[in-house]
């Protein structure tokens, strides 16, 4: 039982380096049936008492293999069994995740899926962080596919043992552990045979349509085997330096941030002079740190995006403003440049003053329309399955939405958006902060102000074009009345 025994004195330094050793911490652990997953849950369960462990179980069916995903919800779930260990178990539709936000690479939107259940069950379980089975090949991988990409210090970084929440979930304060860095994928799969434990293959692992998957089975074996045995190794080695020299430069960019740049929520102003004193590297650490200030996260922001910015920076690009993803601006001023969410032609919302209050209609089947601002509300009481004719040629999707009658009761303000506002979104059992769904959901900052929100008594029902609350869903197969809903806007002649 050697190796096994390896493997879990890495784990347990992991929970000691992290905090989570003999403090009473709960953790929610991913578990996709396969050795990595297997492997991750099993050593924790050995290792729980010792280290004063709570374990919680997740696991999600991402709904795309048949019935193989079939059996492995099943497996996990005989696993959490068999452990007493309370288990989550739930099935979701990684191609409608990715059609309802517009999503266009499939691989994304099954990875945001998978970090949006992870954190929901850890807050339900009240876990401190959601644990998940990479390793030291998914690490190398991760590295590669960034070199490949072009990528700076910060991909090369790859993956962290303790980390910060991914984007573009708000899981408040929830880290993501990851304590099998220093473990192979091989050494997983031998840890559960030595133990005499059991797990599942996954087929999706071999689907050349994922590139992560013609990185791991035909990129990195043959540079093993044409250039170095040891690439794997090598990648490691090079994502630990990168994450310690990134380290050092952002305290070293710490200390001079307040000297180069004045921040608020929605811009940030840069001293040319005093950016031009900073060495290159921290003079793009800073616009990239702009960007995230301005943005919420550097998700989308490309290498190509960064020697833009720097050429503009240092004068070397022609032309004196710069559009960035998120439809950010980097903009030159006489001393200053700015970087800011561009105001567009395209915002879809027209300017909100002041609130409205709506009388919802009380007789079935009668069309009603009311006025707020510029917007025309239109509503009918009915049923879910009836939809009414005239949703269908009053806007997209997003502007229609269909409501339980009792839960919001006779009347609503509609009404900008508010600092401290929050709304309970749909398939959440808390309450978040606006300001944080509409990051999430990426609507630049100055079109939030714009944006409609439908309040009743119980609360925000609906930010409109965007999230209903989840208090205020149709039940399934109630029976009961609901209201349609319909957001347009005004016709000027």
């Amino acid at each position: 039982m050697a190796n096994a025994a390896e493997l879990e004195r890495k784990v347990a330094a992991a929970l000691r380096r992290a905090g989570y050793s003999n403090t009473d911490v709960t953790l929610a652990v991913g578990v996709s049936g396969g050795p990595d997953s297997c492997a991750l849950l099993y050593s924790l369960d050995r290792l729980k008492d010792a280290h004063g462990l709570s374990l919680h179980v997740a696991h999600l069916n991402h709904n795309f293999r048949g019935q193989e995903a079939e059996d492995d919800a099943v497996f996990v779930a005989e696993i959490a069994k068999e452990l007493g260990l309370p288990v989550t178990v739930v099935k979701e539709d990684p191609h409608e995740y990715q059609r309802e936000r517009g999503i266009s690479s499939f691989e994304q939107g099954a990875r945001e899926m998978r970090y949006a259940f992870m954190a929901r069950v850890a807050q339900d379980a009240g876990a401190r962080a959601a644990t998940v089975g990479h390793t030291a090949d998914d690490l190398a991988e991760t590295v590669m596919l960034h070199v490949l990409r072009g990528s700076g210090l910060y991909g090369l970084r790859g993956m962290g043992e303790v980390s910060d929440w991914p984007w573009p979930v708000d899981a408040g304060g929830l880290k993501l552990f990851r304590p099998l860095l220093e473990v192979t994928k091989a050494q997983t799969a031998d840890y559960c045979r030595e133990i005499g434990r059991s797990y599942r293959e996954d087929s999706g692992n071999f689907m050349w349509r994922f590139t992560r998957n013609k990185v791991r089975q035909d990129l990195m074996p043959r540079l093993a085997q044409d250039y170095n045995p040891q690439v794997r190794d090598a990648l490691v080695r090079l994502a630990r330096t990168a994450a310690e020299e990134l380290d050092f430069v952002e305290h070293e960019l710490d200390k001079v941030w307040p000297d180069v740049a004045t921040n608020s929520d929605s811009e940030v102003r840069f001293s040319k002079n005093a950016l031009n004193e900073l060495h290159p590297l921290l003079q793009r650490l800073a616009l990239r740190r702009g960007y995230i200030v301005v943005t919420g996260d550097s998700t989308g922001l490309r290498e190509t995006h960064m020697v833009a910015m720097e050429g503009l920076a240092l004068g070397e690009r022609g032309g004196r403003s710069l559009e960035l993803p998120a439809g950010v601006i980097l903009r030159q001023e006489y001393a200053e440049l700015v970087l800011t969410i561009g105001q567009g032609p395209d915002c879809p919302y027209p300017e909100l003053q002041g609130e409205f209050t709506i009388q919802f209609p009380a007789e079935p089947g009668v069309r009603s329309v009311a006025s707020a601002g510029h917007w025309v509300v239109t509503m009918q009481v009915g049923t879910a399955e009836e939809r009414p004719d005239w949703t269908n040629s009053e806007g997209g999707e997003e502007w229609t939405v269909c409501l339980d009658r009792k839960a919001i009761g006779d009347a609503a303000t509609v009404r900008g958006w508010r600092p401290g506002d929050r709304i309970q979104p749909l398939g959440m059992r808390g309450r978040k902060k606006l300001q944080d769904l509409f990051t999430d959901l990426r609507v630049p900052r100055p079109w939030r102000e714009s944006v409609p929100l439908m309040e009743t008594g119980s609360g925000i029902a609906w930010v409109v074009g965007h999230r209903i609350a989840d208090w205020a869903k149709v039940p399934p197969d109630s029976g009961e009345e609901v209201l349609w809903i319909n957001f347009s806007q005004e016709k000027t002649s």
